[in-house]
């Protein structure tokens, strides 16, 4: 191949490559006031997430107070049900107040942590949401919890039970940002389902293990979500920082393509 087409098409690649970081760069340029504070929240319920997981409780605490004096006062670029906001707010609150009591357990500190962490996630991550990763862990709790169930043991299907619903409460705040209230009650309502089953002293092992395959199948549908393509993800977001990114790419292209035909086509020439 002739040097000067490889060294076009080093600069095809180059120029793809440089346009990933330009698009990220117009993006944040362009991004309103609201999302700026907005991420900025973001990015301090993550280091008290990291601090909290290190065990920096000192560090943790001071963000968390951070967010609890910013939070209220802030703009938010989405709009949220009442409900939604208060869980978000409560949930901010209480991590507060856990992190402030010395008898607080690293464990339930953790616990805190992470409920404000995906809480605050959500609302700057409307496609991609942190609390949709712990679809695998809660997978893998309700298939212990079914398991425990097939097996009539009630000792571990209580454990179980607990366990899985403490997941369930950490992740709450985060889901009702994204999901229907048709969509919120309904898993409400299967779990006080259970919970009113496990009140029985004599378990209906039958009735128990229908209510857990379908809390489970309702949990499944509130984690998938809605069925979106990459190309309908793309063409609902205009602003994105994956369309700047194919503008950018494409421009680049198209010129360094161009620029390699007219050379190519001169070399050609001059070789007849």
């Amino acid at each position: 191949m002739p040097k000067n087409i490889k060294m076009l098409l080093l600069l095809l690649v180059v120029g793809f490559l440089l346009s990933m970081p330009i698009s990220y760069f117009v993006t944040k340029m362009n991004q309103p006031p609201e999302e700026k504070h907005l991420a900025e929240l973001d990015k301090v319920a993550g280091e008290m997430l990291r601090a909290t997981e290190k065990g920096d409780y000192d560090t943790a605490k001071l963000k968390i107070e951070r967010l609890a004096s910013q939070f209220p006062n802030e703009t938010l670029p989405i709009s949220l049900r009442i409900e939604s906001l208060n869980a978000v707010t409560q949930s901010i609150l209480s991590a507060k107040k856990a992190y402030t009591n010395p008898k607080t357990t690293e464990n339930r500190l953790l616990w805190h942590a992470t409920q404000v962490r995906v809480a605050v996630d959500a609302l700057s991550h409307q496609r991609s949401p942190m609390w949709r990763t712990y679809y695998n862990s809660y997978s893998k709790q309700m298939q212990n919890l079914l398991q425990a169930a097939v097996e009539r043991d009630t000792e571990t299907l209580r454990a179980q039970y607990e366990e899985n619903y403490q997941l369930y409460l950490a992740l709450r705040p985060a889901m009702t940002i994204q999901l229907k209230e048709q969509a919120m009650d309904k898993v409400t309502r299967k779990y006080e389902e259970i919970a009113k089953h496990l009140l029985n002293q004599k378990l209906d092992w039958q009735i128990m293990r229908s209510s857990i395959r379908e809390l489970s199948s309702t949990m499944q549908e509130a984690f998938v979500g809605e069925d979106q393509t990459a190309v309908g993800s793309f063409m609902d977001n205009p602003e994105s920082t994956y369309r700047l990114m194919v503008w950018i790419s494409t421009l680049v292209t198209i010129s360094l393509a161009y620029v390699a035909w007219i050379k190519y086509s001169a070399m050609k020439q001059r070789r007849i």
